[in-house]
């Protein structure tokens, strides 16, 4: 009987990652998820169908916990991601963020059974984008937040060329602003989705300029799973679907007919421009995204939650 692959997901309750979770289990992987059941954690999903570890990846013991399950494959998404909380307490956010990237790393540096490693970073390392970024240029991350992302996209590098186990063998995805189910609700279409259905008024960051790529959630399981099997490079995940914040209510007014009220916030240290050039994957790998945006805007607008 084929043995199936065993893999560990470091937030594997989160927004984004829970729908991996889900992914890998439904292919009948040996799943184990950690997760501290933080701001935005999913723990509705836990039905033991997958082996669930309630604890922060700050812990030392996690160390532990992942030599001691062996699995093939590790994906690290666990971290302080709200940049707004991070302007406020960029101590904690540092603090946690790149203690939980080092726990990671020491655990996978001795594992013998591991094939391949995934480290989870954003758009937001590489600062503001006057053109479409890709993979090998600097980055000049310009929040707490994306300085932890940034510190752990050097540190994959640094244990990548350090250790044998991990040599040739770690990857890391930079996501574009993800939308879906199970989205954080103080996030930019979920908002849009609660004042259409309320006709309540939302906030906007410094007058609704703020340009940002868009992928539906629904698309990330697949290219993490591609990723797993022939990536060992750094990958940005866009689709090139990018629009002002203004200009996305205005999409949102065209396909419900319904008017949108904002009022302005201002957000100290905003970039104003994010844009990824997702070339590698797609050349590289083979990545075709299942979702349109707007087919998955759709979807959203439906089904989602």
């Amino acid at each position: 009987m084929e043995t199936k692959p065993k893999i560990i997901i470091t937030g594997g309750l989160g927004f984004i990652f829970s729908h991996v979770t889900e992914y890998f289990v439904q292919k009948g992987w040996k799943v184990v998820v950690i997760d501290n059941e933080s701001t935005g954690s999913h723990p509705e999903i836990v039905d033991g169908s997958f082996e669930y570890h309630k604890m922060s990846v700050c812990d030392r013991e996690v160390i532990n916990l992942i030599r001691a399950a062996a699995p093939d494959y590790v994906i690290h998404a666990a971290a302080i991601s709200d940049v707004d909380y991070s302007l406020r307490e960029p101590y904690k956010t540092l603090e946690e963020n790149i203690l939980a990237n080092l726990n990671v790393f020491e655990a996978c540096r001795e594992l013998d059974s591991l094939k391949n490693f995934i480290y989870v970073s954003t758009d937001e390392v590489y600062g503001e984008c006057e053109h479409r970024k890709k993979e090998d240029e600097i980055i000049f991350p310009r929040n707490p937040y994306a300085c932890s992302k940034a510190v752990g996209s050097i540190m994959r590098y640094t244990y990548d060329n350090s250790y044998p186990n991990l040599l040739d063998k770690t990857s890391e995805t930079r996501f574009c602003n993800v939308f879906g189910p199970r989205q954080d609700t103080r996030k930019i279409l979920p908002l849009i989705k609660h004042a259409l259905e309320t006709d309540e008024p939302i906030p906007i960051h410094n007058g609704g300029l703020g340009y940002r790529e868009y992928i539906y959630v629904k698309n990330i399981p697949p290219a993490i799973d591609l990723i797993l099997e022939k990536g060992n490079r750094t990958y940005n995940l866009t689709l090139n679907d990018g629009f002002t914040v203004g200009e996305l209510i205005q999409q949102a007014e065209k396909v419900t007919g319904k008017k949108i009220k904002v009022y302005d916030e201002h957000r100290p240290g905003m970039d104003m421009k994010y844009q990824m050039d997702a070339s590698r994957i797609k050349d590289e790998l083979g990545w075709k995204p299942l979702y349109t945006f707007e087919e998955g805007l759709k979807e959203y607008f439906v089904n989602g939650n």
